[in-house]
């Protein structure tokens, strides 16, 4: 996804910063940084999308062990579960794209700390449109 340039604003990792001269700079720069947030609450949004299909489903274990399991249920189940399994692991191992749990929790927590750098920055350009105004 290409993201919109910006003319106000320069994000340096996580660390957000805003140049402006003008109250007409600073209106625009909210509005940059705005727009900045909804793309990267975007992204956040596919990440966790991502992280949510890696995770171990835990609820479908339980349930199985809690019925009782006859001769012919427990083969069924067996080469159900086998097969399963086996789709579970390619779906999972091919849907990653070589991005692991770990990484992506990482990617996330980036994300909310550049959200929350944004935030910041947009309450101070209104402060000091306020004062000014």
């Amino acid at each position: 996804m290409q993201l919109a340039p910006m003319r106000y604003t320069r994000i340096d990792g996580t660390a957000v910063a805003v140049s402006v001269t003008s109250a007409t700079e600073a209106k625009a720069a909210v509005k940059e940084l705005r727009h900045k947030k909804s793309e990267l609450t975007f992204l956040r949004k596919a990440l966790v999308r991502q992280q949510r299909a890696l995770r171990p489903k835990e609820g479908s274990k339980r349930r199985r062990a809690e019925q009782p399991a006859t001769l012919s249920k427990t083969m069924i189940n067996g080469l159900g579960g086998l097969i399963g399994g086996l789709f579970e692991h390619a779906t999972a191992a091919g849907g990653s794209g070589g991005r692991g749990l770990a990484e992506i929790e990482r990617e996330i927590r980036r994300l909310d700390e550049t959200l929350h750098n944004i935030e910041g920055c947009i309450l101070q350009l209104q402060g000091k449109l306020l004062t000014k105004g």
